[in-house]
């Protein structure tokens, strides 16, 4: 199931983890992966949708956990 951004996170916490999976992308896979999600977080904004794993994904990429 996919939800919203302005559903998971608060006001500026999708653009901090935006800034912090960019830093921490491992590979060239991950940083791909990061820059999908700025391109569509541009386009979208907050009513962007993530499914759980590109949730799971991203947090990780983050160091969410």
């Amino acid at each position: 199931m996919s939800e919203r951004v302005q559903d998971l996170y608060e006001e500026n916490g999708f653009e901090e983890l935006l800034e912090r999976a960019s830093r921490n992308a491992a590979n060239n896979w991950e940083a791909s992966f990061v820059a999908d999600m700025k391109s569509r977080y541009a386009k979208f904004g907050r009513r962007m949708y993530l499914s759980e794993v590109q949730q799971a994904t991203f947090e990780n990429i983050a160091g969410y956990y």
